[in-house]
């Protein structure tokens, strides 16, 4: 039987590093769990905004914008976390989690959108917060001359789950939307403030257990629908949209306001400062607090939370017009962790790392590999928990048995490793459910600024541009030199994730004017095939494969997560403990991106 400490020692050559995981906070962990947290740390922010849900709750405010404002590593996104796992267990708040922006055109629609997708995540009970909003708008209902009407519905709002099975089992299928609109219109009745009554149709109808429920979320959202007029709703064209955005968002508040439910919006990852838009001439954070003052001004019922690096912050601060004062009403600060707190969150990796791979921590020396000394050392010296989170890890690989072969590594080769480890463990939990065609557009235009010099699939890639359109315009175009075929190319690139024909169309036939964007082919990106019933969009299709040489590239989830997991960590690559410039360098080196499938489809000559 082999010795615990040969039982470590295989363990560490197999497992990852667990001080190279999870250094930061991403919508995947907001949103899940985490693999270490201290609730003793930040405290006082979660009680700053648990104390303004209470006072939005009990009408003593009718908004607050809360800054939360600090270092890297200094537990801002952890806070966050944590307000939503209680708010999904007390139920005393909806939540939104809204992350970066890749148009700063769309940025009100990209809230949107974030706020919708976030209403479908369940609470500890399974219930999504529309259906548990859904079905507060019927309990009002109680207590009214419409009671008796409704009766057998209102039992069941606590239990949205049993109030869908119970509209499936009575009421008829043709019958639905006159019920649904008659419940509309009684529960506006009761309504006090402003309420949209069409809105409020839409937000009934993800009740209906049917089709229809996808159609309203559709139109909630602001995507497309072929069938909005069936069930009553306005179509809006993207401009309208956008324009309409904040008055959807007021929508929400109105009626999560009449069952006593503050709304909480929480921007977080909104630090690259450096990135300008060439329109406005804003950075990323100017363009929120523009946002979020425009929500606050326009909103009601609402907590809006802005997590701020301190240079983001001073960007913010410049900004005239009262903004500065929206964003950081109350502003609250993140501290750093204290030695003890470090000393706590050294332990709890390890604990992971033991139970990841049955090895019985009492078998081994407190805080084995290292050791109490080194901790208070490193946590005396280091700038905040993702820098001790980076000391460990060196500690951790060198450890007594390896500490020569450490000593002698090359150092690239050590950031490469910590690099595959952070790549593999986001691979396994990243998330690209939202079908936002910006955000797809721009992880596809950061992985293909990666590509090594000798390029991929015959192309070697000069320049990529990327387009901040308005509506149906292209995204990206790709510039290089196809050495197969000894000419130059300028790939125009477009994704379309829209389930409307309408809306295809549109798109296809901006992708086909080649000479308005100087391009030599176009490609139009999209994760389902182009539906047999849309025979323009089909014949428009035919145009481009046929007569332009252009394609249209279906891709599949396992194509995508890659390139999202790049982005991720180039977008946040101080915070992972890189430079930008070497996480370009190891990917090249590595060809994650060069060897992707979908990359080489877009670059590759049609066939």
């Amino acid at each position: 039987m082999k010795d615990a400490y040969s039982l470590f020692e295989q363990a560490r050559s197999k497992c990852p590093n667990p001080f190279n995981l999870q250094k930061i906070i991403s919508a995947n962990e907001v949103w899940g769990e985490v693999m270490t947290d201290l609730p003793s740390l930040n405290s006082h922010i979660d009680k700053a905004i648990s104390d303004a849900i209470s006072e939005v709750r009990y009408n003593y405010s009718h908004k607050i914008g809360i800054a939360i404002i600090g270092d890297r590593g200094t537990g801002k996104s952890h806070v966050i976390q944590r307000i939503w796992k209680k708010i999904a267990q007390e139920g005393n708040a909806v939540f939104a989690y809204i992350g970066p922006c890749s148009n700063p055109n769309r940025i009100n629609s990209h809230v949107r959108l974030y706020l919708a997708n976030s209403f479908n995540h369940e609470d500890v009970n399974g219930v999504s917060q529309w259906l548990k909003l859904a079905a507060s708008k019927i309990l009002k209902l109680q207590g009214t001359e419409f009671e008796q009407e409704y009766r057998q519905y209102i039992h069941k709002c606590n239990s949205p789950k049993e109030l869908k099975q119970c509209i499936r089992t009575n009421v008829a299928k043709e019958k639905r939307q006159e019920f649904f609109d008659e419940l509309a219109q009684a529960i506006l009745e009761k309504e006090s403030n402003d309420v949209d009554y069409i809105f409020l149709k839409a937000l009934l109808l993800l009740l209906n257990p049917s089709v229809d429920a996808r159609i309203a979320l559709d139109w909630i959202k602001g995507e497309d629908n072929p069938n909005f007029k069936k069930l009553g709703l306005r179509d809006f064209s993207p401009e309208e949209q956008e324009d309409r955005s904040i008055w959807m968002i007021d929508q929400i508040c109105k009626l999560a306001k009449s069952s006593s439910l503050p709304v909480l919006i929480c921007f977080d990852q909104i630090d690259n400062r450096n990135t300008i838009d060439n329109d406005s001439g804003d950075s990323p954070p100017e363009i929120v607090a523009s946002c979020v003052d425009r929500i606050y001004f326009q909103c009601s019922n609402i907590i809006i939370i802005c997590c701020l690096l301190n240079d983001a912050w001073t960007d913010i601060k410049q900004m005239g017009s009262g903004i500065p004062d929206r964003v950081a009403e109350r502003p609250v600060i993140a501290k750093p962790a204290t030695v003890q707190q470090m000393k706590e969150l050294v332990q709890q990796r390890l604990d992971w790392f033991y139970q990841k791979n049955n090895l019985n921590k009492n078998d081994f020396p407190q805080l084995y590999p290292l050791n109490e000394n080194q901790i208070k050392q490193i946590a005396s010296e280091a700038a905040g928990v993702r820098d001790l989170m980076k000391k460990c890890a060196e500690h951790f690989e060198s450890g007594e048995m390896k500490e020569q072969v450490i000593q002698s590594e090359n150092p690239f080769e050590k950031k490469k490793k910590e690099f595959q480890d952070t790549y593999e463990d986001l691979l396994a939990k990243i998330d690209i459910s939202i079908k936002d065609d910006d955000r797809l557009a721009a992880i596809i235009a950061c992985c293909m600024k990666m590509i090594p010099s000798s390029g991929t699939e015959n192309v070697v890639i000069q320049q990529v541009n990327k387009i901040n359109h308005n509506s149906n315009d292209l995204q990206l175009i790709v510039s290089g030199y196809d050495s197969k075929q000894n000419c130059h190319v300028k790939i125009g690139i477009r994704v379309c994730e829209s389930t409307d024909g309408n809306t295809f169309n549109r798109v296809i036939k901006k992708l086909l004017n080649y000479q308005n964007y100087g391009i030599t082919r176009g490609c139009l990106v999209r994760s389902t095939p182009i539906r047999r019933t849309w025979k323009s969009g089909t014949k428009l299709k035919e145009q481009l494969e046929n007569d332009q040489k252009g394609e249209v590239v279906v891709w599949k989830k396992d194509e995508m997560k890659p390139l999202a997991a790049i982005q991720e960590i180039y977008q946040q690559a101080e915070n992972y403990g890189f430079s930008k410039q070497e996480v370009i360098e190891i990917v090249k080196q590595l060809k994650i991106a060069a060897d992707n499938s979908l990359i080489r489809e877009i670059l590759s000559a049609p066939t």
